[in-house]
């Protein structure tokens, strides 16, 4: 499977339940890669790069609208995650505020067809702004590192990378975009054949993070600690990587998704947001939540 991002607290599920032979045990082997941009990811599912891919599950039906087969199996991150981080202290609280700043973000990645509905919310336009498309990888280090007036990201993903600059931050949801964010994404047809294996992927994957949630604070530090001896090339702060791992926990649920098991999605939040979606004419009229995803795969009591 394709993650959408390099490494970072967000990926722990997938290290969890590989170290911990949570996947082997629901019958799947799991080669999980790192990504660079959910839109990027949602594209190699599609041509059949990758049975799966965990990407934003707004850019995946921004994907469908255009045509594409895909649906969403599983959702983990269900409460919206974009946001603007600006320094502290600068002043800069509306959209309107980025007017004539240099505000960094990845094209390619999960912000990238929700951009201009935000800043048209907010009463501007990206034509007033000095928008700057950085490479995945090198975003957030460039704007800690001092680059840019602003930074547009998930919120949780960069927020414990921060420290050498501290950030507020501008939520894309209070500008009306309330939109699901992180799922595992797959083709219809790679559905139809590997209906048993996506099953076992999802169950385990949403199994691992249950684990995470349920041991505390002592399975989030295991949890980064996992993530570093898998990933040993990639110079992680530990700390940074519990805060990661603890910030994005916040986000598994929205009011329609409390009380059900970890990854299912809701047909209102779906709704909600396939208007969005229309309203911002990036996809067509005329779609039903259903065309969008399926809790099929989700573990339920007396499974």
């Amino acid at each position: 499977m394709r993650d959408s991002w390099t490494v970072s607290g967000l990926q722990a599920g997938w290290h969890w339940g590989i170290e911990k032979g949570i996947f082997a045990k629901h019958g799947v082997e799991v080669a999980h890669e790192d990504g660079n941009g959910s839109t990027t990811t949602v594209q190699l599912v599609n041509s059949g790069q990758f049975d799966v891919g965990h990407a934003d599950l707004s850019v995946m039906a921004v994907a469908r609208g255009k045509g594409l087969k895909l649906t969403s199996v599983a959702g983990l991150i269900q409460k919206t995650s974009l946001g603007v981080f600006v320094p502290k202290g600068s002043g800069l609280k509306t959209p309107k505020d980025l007017e004539g700043k240099e505000v960094i973000y990845t094209a390619t990645s999960f912000e990238g067809p929700f951009i201009d509905p935000f800043l048209a919310a907010g009463g501007t336009s990206r034509d007033k702004l000095n928008l700057v498309s950085i490479d995945a990888a090198s975003k957030i280090p460039s704007y800690a590192a001092g680059r840019g007036d602003g930074m547009i990201t998930s919120i949780p993903f960069a927020l414990a990378s921060l420290k050498s600059r501290p950030s507020d931050y501008i939520l894309f949801g209070d500008y009306g975009l309330a939109l699901p964010s992180y799922g595992l994404v797959v083709t219809e047809a790679t559905l139809e054949k590997r209906r048993a294996a996506l099953q076992g992927l999802v169950q385990g994957y949403m199994e691992a993070w249950q684990q995470i949630i349920d041991g505390g604070d002592a399975a989030v530090e295991e949890a980064a600690t996992i993530i570093m001896k898998r990933r040993p090339d990639a110079k992680l702060d530990r700390e940074q990587l519990i805060g990661s791992i603890r910030e994005h926990i916040k986000y598994f649920h929205t009011a329609n998704t409390e009380g059900k098991p970890l990854g299912w999605q809701s047909e209102k939040d779906w709704a909600n947001t396939i208007s969005l979606l229309e309203g911002a004419k990036l996809i067509p009229a005329g779609s039903k939540p259903a065309d969008y995803f399926t809790n099929a795969l989700i573990a339920t009591a007396g499974q």
